[in-house]
């Protein structure tokens, strides 16, 4: 995503230039906090491509949904990536927007409107860490080098399965951004 949204990973740039200054030290716990747009960015990227697309859940008791109910013994299927795509949670839902991700507009939505590792207690154990690696890595990367692309969001075809993947694949270009000193 920051490949064709130049002016986003600028804003990522500077964010991270800000954090860690012309400094070649290595990314600290501590740090990572500070990084607040860029998990915005990471966020967005997971709402419009969650990597599990489908959540499933087996029913241990008769649920009650509307005039409908879920028997106890099936097994329940949530399209995280439909609900990530409702406009009525996510107002131009096509549109790569990190603002989203602010404090106060994840306040006013409900707190399972975004499940890119599921939701509640049985949740992926996982996402904090998954968070605090992909904050690590990008961060540490994005001090390097900068990542361009041609493809555009509407020409990205997906694949559905287990997981969501890309079937052709994100042609991406990546340049050198500030000298390695060793």
């Amino acid at each position: 995503m920051l490949g064709i949204h130049q002016d986003i990973q600028e804003k990522v740039l500077e964010e991270i230039d800000t954090v860690f200054g012309d400094s070649n030290r290595e990314v600290t716990l501590e740090d990572l906090p500070k990084l607040v747009y860029l998990e915005q960015v990471i966020k967005e990227t997971l709402r419009m491509w969650p990597p599990a697309a489908i959540i499933l859940r087996n029913i241990d008791e008769d649920v009650k949904l509307s005039n409908c109910i879920l028997p106890a013994g099936c097994t329940a299927a949530l399209a995280a990536y439909a609900l990530h795509m409702d406009e009525k949670i996510y107002p131009n839902p096509k549109k790569f927007d990190p603002s989203r991700f602010t404090p106060e507009n994840i306040a006013s939505r409900h707190k399972y409107s975004f499940l890119p590792f599921s939701g509640g207690p049985r949740s992926c154990i996982g996402s904090k860490y998954a968070m605090l690696s992909m904050k690590t890595t990008l961060s540490s990367f994005l001090r390097r080098y900068r990542v361009y692309s041609t493809c555009k969001i509407e020409d990205i075809r997906l694949e559905l399965g287990l997981l969501m993947m890309s079937v052709d694949g994100y042609p991406v270009q990546i340049k050198e951004r500030i000298p390695i000193v060793m």
